[in-house]
């Protein structure tokens, strides 16, 4: 099988993230990705987890976390959803450069690794789905009504590649809710919440309570979980489904803090308390206060999994070289560019946050293009006071608004919206608009984010921040 089989043999399967199909996704059993998993030898209990949830900032927590088991002696795994440009971006695997050794003998600092080497490899991500197929046909013979799905076969093939690369901890992002998430077949050690809030709430519940009830079904004894501060009714939702568990509940802003000394468009410099250390003077070149307790949950998460202090390097470094692109990411400095997929009221918000306090004085130009099932409302009335000037654009995924149709739910929070269909050219014509301290600001949808990435790096523009190549 060749690596182009092997993405056809993933596009035939149901896929939930390409159609807004809520009565089917109620559907979903999680029974069924167990008998994937049991038909598989059960990869995912050939090694230990971090399972991150969350409504914003799971992906950001999962992938600083893995940076600094990245620094580690440890085999790191890391399963991520969706990709931004490469569907290989979603597994990743470090096993340190040739030559190095590891004795599974803890956290202790490693060799120095090379940006953007630990995606899965065509070859190897061919051999997952080849190794994968026979499995997910004898569950589609077995309940042809009910066959695997694209995210649950994704999911697996993750679980096989991390077990045949010896994984010693996979940091595992949860796709949508928890309860019934392909990801939710793991015993982990350590689960970790991010902030929650409205999202998929046709699928997932009508209020924020319920959507954490979801999530919470994450939680299984034994291990330990962390939460970023949340809203009244989800705390609690949380705090009695650790109780009911026995699992003891650590929460950033209280037990777990982080100190911002200076937040530029290269980053922040944190003091960051875990739950065994202090870390002082870190360097995140992450954008956004709101980074910094997420931060501190990722330290917390390798803390705990540690059940020791880890080193100070450890932290330093994995967290110097976090790669987390599209998530307020300065693409150029002159003119300003910044890529943000913020599609919800708590990412909208965090975008407002920064540019106001990072983008004072310039004028701002947004390049807008959203998922149908979004509320562009909450967009604009976040970020629409904030602009000269907003562009409406769509990206090629099926799910994507209709500009026009975009443009008019945008109008009234802004004087000027325009519309241009097409993504890249509408940055074009953007950027050669954009003048002096103006600043161009592409949101709405990673979808959108990416599609601009890839076409910058197909015209060998290399983001200014970018520590992957493809």
């Amino acid at each position: 099988m060749t690596y182009e089989e092997a993405v056809g043999y993933l596009d035939s399967l149901v896929n939930y993230e390409r159609t807004h199909l809520p009565q089917a996704m109620r559907g979903v059993k999680l029974a069924r990705m167990r008998g994937l998993c049991r038909r598989l030898g059960d990869p995912q209990r050939r090694f230990r987890t971090v399972v991150v949830a969350g409504t914003n900032g799971k992906g950001s927590i999962a992938a600083m976390a893995y940076s600094m088991l990245r620094e580690s002696r440890l085999r790191a795994g890391l399963y991520t959803s969706p990709h931004l440009e490469d569907l290989r971006e979603r597994i990743r695997v470090w096993t340190g450069p040739p030559g190095t050794e590891h004795n599974g003998s803890g956290f202790h600092d490693a060799a120095e690794r090379t940006a953007g080497d630990d995606w899965i490899s065509e070859e190897d991500f061919a051999e997952a789905i080849e190794q994968l197929r026979p499995a997910v046909e004898a569950c589609r013979r077995a309940a042809p009504e009910e066959p695997p799905t694209y995210f649950e076969a994704l999911t697996a093939a993750a679980f096989v590649h991390f077990a045949r690369r010896q994984v010693e901890v996979a940091v595992l992002e949860v796709g949508m809710g928890g309860r019934l998430d392909a990801v939710n077949v793991v015993d982990q050690a350590v689960s970790v919440f991010g902030p929650i809030d409205m999202d998929h709430a046709d699928i997932l519940g009508a209020d924020p309570a319920r959507i954490a009830g979801e999530k919470a079904a994450i939680l299984k004894p034994g291990q330990v979980a962390l939460t970023a501060p949340q809203q009244d009714g989800v705390a609690a939702v949380l705090r009695a489904s650790c109780e009911e568990r026995g699992v003891p509940l650590w929460t950033a802003g209280r037990d777990l803090t982080a100190a911002i000394a200076q937040h530029t468009l290269d980053g922040l410099q944190l003091t960051l308390t875990g739950l065994r250390g202090i870390y002082e003077s870190v360097e995140l070149p992450l954008v956004g206060r709101h980074q910094a307790l997420n931060a501190a949950l990722a330290v917390g998460a390798v803390e705990a999994l540690s059940g020791t202090g880890i080193p100070h390097g450890l932290v330093e470094r994995g967290l110097a070289k976090v790669e987390w692109p599209g998530r307020i990411e300065v693409v150029s400095d002159e003119p300003l560019v910044l890529l943000d997929g913020a599609h919800n009221t708590q990412a909208a918000a965090a975008l407002r946050e920064a540019l106001l306090e990072l983008c004072a004085g310039r004028p701002i130009h947004l390049l807008v293009g959203m998922s149908s099932d979004k509320s562009p409302e909450q967009i604009g009335e976040l970020l629409g006071g904030l602009a000269v000037s907003v562009t409406c654009t769509r990206s090629r995924h099926p799910r994507a608004f209709e500009p026009v149709e975009l443009a008019r739910r945008l109008a009234p929070f802004c004087r000027d919206v325009h519309v241009m269909s097409d993504p890249a050219d509408a940055y074009t014509y953007l950027l050669n608009a954009v003048s002096g301290p103006a600043a161009l600001v592409v949101t709405g949808s990673l979808f959108l984010a990416g599609e601009l990435r890839r076409a910058l790096r197909q015209a060998h523009v290399r983001p200014r921040k970018s520590a992957v190549e493809a």
